[in-house]
């Protein structure tokens, strides 16, 4: 060949070489690629090398670039290696000080050709004829050339078991990709044993760059360093929940001998290349989404088997190199038993609420009755001699125990019943808190507390009127439980934004400031006695608390030990911008 066209050849394929590190360079962020960009970078310098080679005349020139060959060959090794370590999907990753200590290893050999003139390592002969460079290598040198080529032969090896296992559509690719990449490996073992060939094989080992090109045709084209599972028969087959992957077109990509097997169940047996339309045809809504290519989840349910499967699809849009919308991936799980388990509580719970709906009412019922007689009672209850009117008193302050209790435990569930909505509406809060003052005067009475409220005639608040009620009974109880004789209780109410801030003072007992920290945290219940002894469940106020929350608001105390305690809690009041809204509407 003429040595212009041979000179041509070689600088094309240079630049070739160029382009494919380009392209591939826009992978660097994909598994192992980065050493692939490293094992390209030194094939360019190899070839370049021989280019300059070929160009030079003296025999110290010829020498020089040959030995940029040499070590450019050399660290191509630890290149391959790694790049197809990372590859192949080995979970355990090499630590840095290992891979150092690979890379020093092929460098410090490398160094000995450039030392050759003094340690006489790597070349035997070095004779200039015709133009050409003709060395023969030292025993050192080709041993360590045959296990540079074995490693590499091995590497090859782990590539084609790994390329093998890979969906159909991309293993036969995928092994033109490594016949491909073989030229070179064959072409330094033909000239490790036939030196005397080098004149012609070193311009074919720089014509690989064509091949390299073609390689990267092929790899762009199936899209392979972006979409190839990484240790695809590894993780993919292992995950027991079926994976169906389609691209933007509708075509099925990939999928899991799980999702096969599912698949075949349904009456499908082959889904490999299939349109996903046709497969999803039962189900429009998983279809759907896999057509827009858009994240969702949907509920499916199929027979098998005479029996009734549901099944859980959560679909993603697969992404390849940052780009949106390449396609879908799609998950499918069995929540069978799941469900089943599902509908079993929902029964359970029916049957709860029909038990408590009962029980309420045979609880609630004779509780009334009895707080009747009581009241009857205490109002006749100078016409007693005293031994009487003390029981009477006992007996009444037993039975409004008892009846708060009761109130508080099944209003408490009615507040866990997913069902249960409030009705909120425009109130009086002084006619709220003046009806609730009045059904606790009675224990205020017995215990000589002064029990009054300060809040402004028209105060307007948006709320349900039996949990507003709820709430002020049970914090107004509790500040007359914990107060002494003689004490005062009063309720005040103030504009806050566009809420309302009603507190509710005592000065009774008070508490320490650990124990006011514990007040609302999540722990078994719990009631201190009150300064007559009274008792109670803590009921009253983890309620009061549920159903302020659920109003909107939030609850919290303010308390000094032996002077007495704040509690504050807000409430939507009419300046509420959804109270405004819903008022506009109804106009």
């Amino acid at each position: 060949m003429n040595a212009t066209v041979e000179l041509v050849l070689m600088i094309a394929s240079l630049m070739m070489t160029g382009i494919i590190l380009y392209f591939v360079y826009g992978f660097r962020k994909e598994r192992g690629i980065s050493y692939l960009i490293g094992l390209i970078v030194c094939r360019m310098i190899y070839s370049s090398s021989i280019i300059l080679e070929k160009s030079s005349f003296l025999l110290v020139e010829k020498l020089f670039f040959r030995n940029i060959q040499n070590t450019a060959l050399n660290l191509i090794v630890p290149f391959f290696i790694l790049f197809v370590y990372q590859l192949i999907g080995s979970d355990k990753l090499l630590k840095l000080r290992w891979k150092i200590m690979l890379f020093a290893i092929f460098a410090l050999w490398s160094l000995q050709s450039w030392l050759d003139p003094q340690l006489h390592m790597i070349y035997r002969t070095i004779e200039l004829d015709n133009g050409h460079l003709f060395t023969t290598r030292t025993v050192y040198s080709i041993m360590f050339g045959v296990i540079c080529y074995c490693i590499l032969i091995l590497c090859m090896y782990s590539l084609f078991k790994y390329i093998r296992n890979i969906r159909n559509d991309f293993r036969t690719p995928g092994m033109w990709v490594l016949f491909l990449s073989s030229f070179p490996i064959f072409l330094e073992i033909m000239k490790l044993m036939k030196h005397e060939w080098s004149p012609w094989l070193l311009p074919l080992s720089v014509y690989c760059g064509f091949s390299g090109t073609l390689m990267l045709v092929i790899m762009l084209r199936i899209k392979f360093f972006s979409t190839v599972p990484i240790a695809r028969n590894i993780v993919l087959d292992t995950i027991q929940e079926s994976i169906v992957i389609a691209n933007a077109s509708g075509k099925i990509i990939d999928s899991n001998k799980q999702a096969s097997k599912w698949f075949e169940e349904m009456g499908h047996t082959a889904i490999d290349n299939r349109n996903i339309a046709e497969l999803l045809e039962p189900w429009p809504e998983w279809q759907e989404l896999c057509k827009s290519m858009q994240q969702g989840r949907v509920e499916i349910d199929t027979w098998l088997d005479g029996k009734r499967k549901i099944y859980s699809v959560n679909v993603y849009p697969l992404r390849i190199l940052r780009k949106q919308k390449q396609g879908s991936i799609s998950l499918i799980v069995d929540i069978t038993e799941k469900e089943n388990h599902l509908e079993q509580i929902a029964k359970l719970n029916q049957f709860k609420d029909q038990l408590f709906t009962i029980v309420s009412h045979d609880i609630r019922s004779p509780l009334a009755l009895q707080f009747q007689l009581v009241e009857l009672l205490e109002e006749d209850r100078d016409r007693f001699d005293p031994d009487h009117q003390e029981i009477i008193e006992k007996l009444g302050d037993q039975i409004r125990n008892t009846m708060g209790m009761a109130n508080n435990l099944l209003e408490w569930f009615r507040s866990q019943r997913d069902d249960m909505a409030l009705k909120p509406q425009l109130l009086d809060l002084t006619d709220v808190v003046e009806d609730c003052c009045h059904m606790l005067l009675i224990s205020s009475h017995a215990k000589h507390i002064k029990m009054h409220h300060t809040v402004a005639s028209g105060t307007q608040v948006y709320a349900d009127r039996e949990a507003l009620g709820l709430i002020i009974r049970n914090l107004l109880s509790n500040a007359i439980k914990f107060t002494g004789q003689g004490g005062e209780v009063r309720v005040q109410a103030q504009l806050s934004g566009d809420m309302v801030i009603i507190s509710i003072h005592d000065n009774g007992v008070g508490m320490e400031e650990m124990l006011l920290r514990e007040l609302f945290a999540e722990k078994p219940l719990n009631s201190s006695a009150g300064t007559l002894g009274e008792k109670g469940a803590g009921l009253g106020l983890l309620v009061s608390q549920q159903f302020i929350e659920l109003s909107g608001g939030r609850l919290w105390a303010e308390s000094i030990a032996g002077q007495g305690s704040v509690f504050h809690f807000t409430i939507r009041g009419v300046d509420f911008p959804q109270l405004k809204e819903d008022l506009h509407d109804n106009e």
